[in-house]
């Protein structure tokens, strides 16, 4: 967790603190000074075959982590512990076994323990685990994972060791890496308290077996523990990949409602968007207004200025409809080609013509040289229609009726605005 220029502090500090403690305990000077030789050279191995950690997802993401999680657990401790057992039978302190036991087989379990813990409690994903509304539930799993293990290691009469795996995968299912990481902790000490005081079925381990009893419970313990890392990186990887789908897919639907071109809704928006409006305008007996808008002899544009050109026209166009439509429920989308449709929901007849003149004079007002029209400059033609929406009216009616208008603009010389002429009230006219 902390970059490598600080590792030779923080390991210094940490060797002449506990080797000082030692000293005082009675521990001869050269001994003790040995012995911390051995204890860092055990964390900076486990430490370098590690990756670096950043946050839980991404160090949990690593290629190959569990081969290294594995190798750091076996290498720092076992190379370290073959030392420090030659050193205790040196000094008459133990047998070679017996200093390995002692030193390497629980070190592998003292990290398998407490190193995921460690990591996941400066994670997000363990804080949201107790955050209020998650909270009942994760103190339900763990509080029962936890029975399930004082039960295992409760029990001598009935071999219950393994229960112990399903549990923690359980608690893997549920809570991910950051539960898994709290329920491993207290599984290690709840086994170790109780063994220790005689109970469970390392509580009966006969004495004249060549393995211990301490070190039967810790090689099983960590077994079990390591071997709960791959399964936990799988059910990672299965949420991170159907989150990650999600997020693909939300993509997907967003740009197959988005023009490519311009930026704008496309026909498919706005086929759906009417439906909803429409429905909407139904129910509060609402008006809605749509305007079909067409730029005046754009293909002559096209073809003495090029498509480039005329791509670059579009987009100008769109971002000026958009700047002009500043209501919320305003929709602007691309019709096809060169044709624009504003929906302007509980916008009736007497408001839509202001609006719609203002929409025609900024686009005029984008001053795009156009040598094929007969106005010299990019217009366009508005066709508006406005209605009521009933059962016996239906949303393709309102895009006909503008549509007409537009043809009806277009026929009276372009550059104009023209209504549905059933909808075009007095005070219009």
């Amino acid at each position: 967790m902390q970059p490598r220029r600080r590792w030779v502090w923080i390991l210094t500090g940490i060797a002449l603190g506990t080797g000082f403690g030692e000293c005082i305990d009675g521990n001869p000077i050269g001994f003790e000074v040995l012995e911390r030789t051995f204890s860092i050279t055990e964390v900076l191995l486990a430490a370098s075959l590690l990756p670096h950690f950043d946050n839980l997802e991404q160090w949990l993401r690593t290629p190959r982590l569990f081969e290294r999680f594995a190798m750091a657990l076996l290498a720092g401790p076992g190379i370290s512990g073959v030392f420090i057992a030659l050193l205790f039978r040196h000094v008459g302190r133990s047998s070679f076994l017996g200093g390995l036991n002692a030193w390497a087989v629980s070190d592998v379990l003292g990290i398998a323990a407490t190193m995921p813990l460690a990591l996941a409690l400066v994670s997000c994903e363990f804080h949201d685990l107790f955050r209020r509304n998650a909270l009942p539930r994760t103190l339900s799993i763990l509080g029962t994972v936890l029975a399930v293990i004082v039960l295992i290691f409760s029990v001598k009469q009935y071999p219950l060791l393994f229960l112990l795996y399903p549990a923690l995968v359980l608690v893997d299912s549920q809570l991910g890496f950051a539960g898994t990481a709290f329920a491993i902790f207290g599984a290690a000490n709840i086994s170790v308290y109780l063994t220790m005081h005689h109970h469970g079925p390392f509580a009966v381990w006969p004495a004249n077996l060549f393995i211990p009893r301490a070190a039967a419970l810790q090689i099983y313990l960590g077994f079990n523990l390591i071997s709960v890392l791959p399964a936990s990186v799988l059910f990672a990887e299965r949420k991170w990949i159907e989150r990650e789908l999600r997020d693909a897919l939300d993509r997907l639907s967003v740009l197959a409602m988005v023009d490519s071109l311009t930026g704008i809704a496309n026909r498919r928006a706005l086929d759906q968007r009417l439906a909803q409006e429409w429905s909407r305008a139904h129910r509060d007996g609402s008006a809605l207004t749509l305007m079909i808008a067409d730029l005046d002899m754009f293909k002559q544009f096209n073809d003495i200025y090029g498509h480039q050109a005329g791509d670059d026209c579009l987009r100008t166009v769109a971002d000026a409809f958009t700047a002009v439509a500043q209501r919320g429920s305003d929709f602007i989308g691309r019709f096809g080609g060169e044709e624009f449709v504003l929906l302007l929901p509980q916008m009736t007849a007497e408001q839509c013509y202001p609006f719609a003149e203002r929409v025609r004079a900024s686009i005029a007002a984008l001053s795009i040289e156009h040598r094929g029209s007969p106005h010299g400059l990019v217009t366009v033609s508005i066709g508006c229609a406005t209605l009521y929406p009933e059962r016996v009216r239906t949303p393709k009616e309102l895009l006909e009726q503008a549509d007409r208008a537009l043809y009806r603009a277009k026929e009276e010389g372009r550059n104009r605005v023209s209504f549905a002429a059933a909808l075009q009230p007095d005070a219009v006219l």
